[in-house]
């Protein structure tokens, strides 16, 4: 892969992508997700077999470096360049 680099995102920003991307697999739109995400070295229908659900009613509970983790997840981030860090 290449180069990382660090980008600070808001607890909010990390709140709103990762839900917007839950709806999406829920409601399996893979064109929408395919059109909202940068991964050319994943496959999304395997991607979507094989996620995990989570409960995005508790995600405001989260920490921050659990909004980061999950950030950090393909189809998830905003680049597969990046890796992120929560700000208030």
């Amino acid at each position: 892969m290449g180069i990382k680099s660090t980008k600070e995102i808001t607890r909010k920003d990390a709140i709103k992508r990762i839900k917007e991307i839950i709806i999406l697999i829920k409601k399996e739109y893979y064109f929408d997700i395919e059109n909202n995400v940068f991964e050319p070295d994943n496959d999304i229908i395997e991607f979507m077999n094989n996620w995990v659900p989570i409960n995005i009613s508790t995600i405001n509970q989260w920490t921050n470096k659990m909004l980061a983790n999950y950030m950090d997840k393909p189809f998830f981030r905003f680049s597969m360049f990046d890796n992120y860090l929560i700000k208030e």
